[in-house]
């Protein structure tokens, strides 16, 4: 019997669309065999490593959207504190270099406390998952640990 992982990444959006990013580990004729199907609802359909890798890879780009809205957390405080209210930034701030996807989903919503409202309990649980596994590998998020405290207390 062959083993695969295969979290996605997206939206109820990317879902309808058939637009997942799926990260699947697994060895290679096994994620041969599983892409036809995975296609079906992803894409696209990323082979990063061994059985395993896929979820490891998925929590890394959760620990860095997370600290994402943590940059932005600060940033709107910082804007804030020189007089430029949160809308204003995020009008502003996708134009520059500061742009990203996670400050377009932000300024989509209106405010970085509506979208932290909408992704806390996913993040929330991932951000567990991945401390959890970096520390039992004997590791930390290092700086990234940080950042991710400002996305939570937002």
């Amino acid at each position: 019997m062959a083993v695969a992982d295969a979290p996605l990444s997206g939206s109820p959006h990317d879902a309808a669309a058939g637009k997942l990013t799926l990260f699947v580990g697994g060895d290679d004729e096994t994620v041969a065999r599983l892409r036809p199907a995975l296609g079906c609802y992803g894409d696209p359909v990323l082979h990063v490593g061994p059985t395993g890798a896929g979820q490891k890879v998925k929590l890394v780009s959760t620990a860095i959207f997370t600290a994402q809205i943590g940059l932005l957390a600060e940033a709107t405080q910082l804007g804030k504190r020189l007089g430029v209210p949160e809308p204003t930034l995020l009008a502003a701030l996708p134009y520059g270099s500061a742009g990203s996807r996670v400050l377009n989903m932000v300024a989509a919503r209106g405010s970085l406390a509506s979208f932290v409202e909408t992704v806390r309990e996913f993040v929330g649980k991932d951000v567990a998952v991945a401390r959890t596994i970096a520390g039992e590998l004997g590791s930390d998020l290092g700086l990234l640990d940080a950042v991710i405290d400002a996305a939570v207390k937002s």
